[in-house]
């Protein structure tokens, strides 16, 4: 007795499927949403920072500052004898390195900021009043010039709020 060929039915193949384009699905999702997401991590890390910041000028009564440069940025606090100085946080809290290939550009008061000159000071100020440096920082990608790339910006008030959003063209 022989038995005859034997196939598979169309039911399994749409199982095999389906098991193929969920585990597809989790391996997509667990890569990251792509360059507009990482843009929108940095802004989002920038804005913690910044809000962090501003609540423990305000708790401590001090004066701290945002140290910008073209590779990142500093958190500093104004020390006793008027010099500016690495708060007592965890270094994580204070300092920020971009990815090489996110650019920074930042203006302070409606003028861009030359992120080229090492700066001594911080550019933007928080109080202990809760009163911040008017700003604007924007990421963007370093190699993308071209009208339509993702950009993410960073702003505050002259009161302190931030904001955060991506730059619409």
């Amino acid at each position: 007795m022989t038995t005859p060929p034997r196939g598979f039915t169309l039911l399994e193949i749409m199982v095999v499927l389906v098991l193929i384009g969920i585990i597809t699905s989790f391996a997509l999702l667990s890569v990251g949403g792509g360059p507009r997401e990482r843009l929108a991590e940095e802004a989002r890390r920038l804005a913690a920072l910044v809000e962090l910041h501003q609540q423990e000028a305000i708790l401590n009564g001090e004066t701290r500052g945002i140290q910008f440069s073209r590779t990142g940025y500093a958190l500093l606090t104004l020390g006793e004898k008027g010099q500016w100085q690495s708060p007592t946080a965890a270094n994580t809290l204070i300092q920020h390195t971009l990815p090489e290939d996110i650019a920074l550009g930042l203006w302070v008061e409606d003028r861009a900021v030359d992120l080229k000159t090492t700066a001594k000071l911080p550019q933007v100020l928080l109080l202990a009043s809760g009163e911040t440096t008017e700003f604007v920082a924007v990421f963007g990608f370093a190699d993308d010039r071209a009208p339509d790339a993702p950009r993410y910006r960073v702003a505050s008030d002259a009161l302190g709020r931030l904001t955060m959003a991506e730059v619409a063209r």
